[in-house]
């Protein structure tokens, strides 16, 4: 879907009925034109209003996603700010803040877990059955729970639903131990069972989505950022102390 394009036009529209002397009546027709995006933007519920750091925009948190609108309300940016006196990508920054803000309201049990003796980092992988560096990654599963790295798995089948792919993650998240189902899957072996009504497998996918996932394994880190690919334990170690 075209979602910015149609929400230009909407902003379009909408231009035409703002007064520009009146703040109160700005932010209703913009509030009016972000209540209209919340409608067609999927897995999104909400949106957040603050002053940028450039002045006259609005940025605007939707889920993760971020977007800046002029305080006219006449013109939408979708695009990164650079901060260059501190070397700061700072939307990418409120893309992280609103990742972590979804993340915090999911449910664990929906995901499947590895988790090491002493937790110091906790990642969350986007992971594909059929994905080969996400079998890579998780042949060496043991070496990133030894370096007290936390592995959540999500489902994004990246062939998308109604794919063998999406079938296979669906029997693993509905067995009665989704591990040993996981690992099985992960060599490729066949597992077996019933695909229940209430697996999270379409949820994850459209979160993914919603990050702008397209291909796995993707990481989230605990600072909410993401990393596109595969990582070795060492590597994705030094990531993460970097991040804190």
């Amino acid at each position: 879907m075209q979602i910015f394009p149609l929400l230009a036009l909407m902003l379009l529209f909408y231009s035409g009925v703002v007064s520009s002397n009146q703040d109160e009546d700005n932010l209703q027709e913009i509030d009016a034109v972000l209540q209209t995006l919340l409608e067609i933007l999927p897995g999104a519920n909400d949106y957040t209003l603050d002053d940028s750091v450039v002045e006259g925009l609005y940025s605007v948190n939707i889920g993760s996603e971020v977007i800046y609108i002029s305080k006219d309300g006449k013109f939408l940016i979708r695009g990164e700010i650079l901060d260059l006196e501190n070397s700061i990508n700072v939307t990418e920054e409120k893309r992280s803040q609103g990742r972590l803000e979804v993340m915090e309201n999911l449910d664990e049990k929906t995901m499947i877990i590895y988790e090491p003796k002493k937790t110091t980092h906790t990642v969350t992988i986007f992971t594909d059955i059929d994905c080969g560096y996400c079998r890579k990654f998780h042949e060496q599963i043991d070496d990133y729970l030894d370096l007290g790295i936390k592995v959540r798995y999500m489902s994004f089948p990246r062939t998308g639903p109604n794919t063998e792919s999406w079938e296979k993650a669906q029997y693993v998240w509905c067995s009665k131990d989704r591990s040993i189902s996981l690992d099985r899957a992960k060599q490729g072996k066949k597992v077996d069972g019933d695909i229940c009504l209430d697996n999270p497998v379409e949820s994850h996918y459209n979160l993914g989505s919603v990050f702008n996932i397209s291909g796995t394994p993707t990481i989230l880190t605990d600072k909410g950022k993401l990393i596109v690919g595969y990582l070795p334990p060492q590597s994705l170690l030094l990531r993460l102390k970097e991040e804190n």
